[in-house]
């Protein structure tokens, strides 16, 4: 894994083998003892984070952003589709800067007080934004805190890409409920976030 400026496990192998037809993949990585931020996807509270823990993840993101890879994480036909499946109607999500990211980044994910950023299945190209966009998501019971990651966060999610990419994220949730449905307090706020960003991108 050739990311570098990024505090992470290190990349010991990759094991493959198939699975009733499947290709399953496994890679094996060191040991990382610091604790996660969460112990689950959202938050129920703030976590105690210091100036410097968010100037380092801010450090390792813009790292992160200009590796050399070919993988791929998000593409712009799923992004299109999401969003006009989820809200049955779309602005133009045309996403103009396009980076590398880490792809599943939410806090059960980033270990404090020391940052390390975990599990790297699927990090790859993706639109500038996201990496943010599902920390902000993933906060959502906790409003002030939610503010804090956007204002913390700005660079990358006040811009236009940075909306889009609230937005599929918002759509994703949205679509996932509608696909088990099974509303919850999550996907109520998806619904309710996407509209007011799809007002903000028309």
């Amino acid at each position: 894994m050739a990311v570098h400026g990024v505090p992470k496990p290190s990349f010991i192998q990759t094991v493959h083998w198939m699975n009733v037809g499947l290709i399953c993949r496994a890679e094996e990585m060191t040991l990382v003892s610091e604790p996660v931020v969460s112990t689950a996807y959202t938050l129920d509270k703030a976590p105690e984070l210091s100036d410097q823990w968010w100037e380092e993840l801010s450090t390792a993101l813009e790292h992160l952003a200009i590796t050399d890879t070919d993988r791929v994480s998000l593409v712009q036909e799923d992004i299109d589709r999401s969003v006009r499946e989820a809200f049955g109607t779309s602005p133009d999500t045309t996403v103009s800067h396009w980076v590398i990211g880490h792809g599943d980044l939410h806090w059960a994910n980033l270990t404090a007080p020391c940052l390390f950023l975990l599990d790297w299945d699927n990090w790859g190209l993706m639109p500038r934004g996201l990496d943010a966009a599902k920390l902000w998501e993933s906060a959502f019971r906790v409003p002030g805190f939610a503010e804090e990651i956007t204002e913390r966060l700005a660079p990358d999610l006040a811009c236009r890409d940075g909306k889009l990419s609230q937005l599929w994220v918002c759509a994703n949730r949205a679509l996932g409920a509608r696909r088990r449905n099974q509303e919850t307090d999550q996907t109520r706020h998806a619904q309710r976030a996407g509209e007011v960003l799809l007002a903000e991108l028309s």
